[in-house]
């Protein structure tokens, strides 16, 4: 499905760096790139690995606005990494800098796509607030976080979540509730 996105992801990537070289007037490696990445993420940057990770099904269905943001956001982070080190904060001043000046664009930390098609995890945990006769279905990360003592709040009552029950959840169960 990804493969022929390729071509333009990375003559997306190679007019960020040119940007960013431009501006810094430093040479910058280019990272290694993978389509692979599923569920509500549209992007994750791997510093260290000089990774950039997308989310295919989420930049076919809002193409436009991924190519221009969310591919400039996550290069934003490789190229803060490298120029200000580790300890910097994920979207503190240096990347703010980045999408700002350097690449013209809002630093915006989350995107507001549509995820009910891109999930692909199953979320059969059910879960339970106050709020009367609502179910939450959490992941199977949530849920053991859950159970090593993370705790989750309802949005709405911001009450604590309290397992019920596991259920077999499909995928096109979960975008007809969502």
């Amino acid at each position: 499905m990804s493969e022929h996105l390729i071509p333009e992801v990375n003559q997306r990537v190679a007019e960020l760096y040119c940007l960013a070289e431009r501006h810094f007037l430093k040479r910058f490696p280019r990272p290694a790139i993978k389509l692979d990445l599923k569920g509500e993420t549209a992007g994750q940057a791997w510093p260290e690995k000089n990774l950039l990770r997308l989310n295919s099904q989420l930049l076919v269905e809002n193409r436009e606005h991924y190519f221009k943001h969310t591919i400039g956001h996550e290069i934003a982070h490789l190229v803060a990494h490298q120029l200000f080190g580790r300890k910097i904060r994920p979207h503190g001043r240096e990347w703010q800098f980045i999408m700002e000046v350097v690449f013209s664009l809002p630093a915006e930390r989350t995107h507001s796509y549509d995820t009910r098609r891109a999930r692909s995890v199953q979320r059969p945990y059910l879960y339970q607030c106050q709020c009367p006769e609502k179910l939450i279905p959490l992941t199977s990360i949530r849920h053991n976080r859950s159970r090593k003592g993370t705790v989750y709040l309802c949005t709405s009552c911001k009450a604590p979540l309290q397992f019920v029950r596991k259920e077999s959840v499909t995928k096109d169960v979960l975008s007809e509730n969502a």
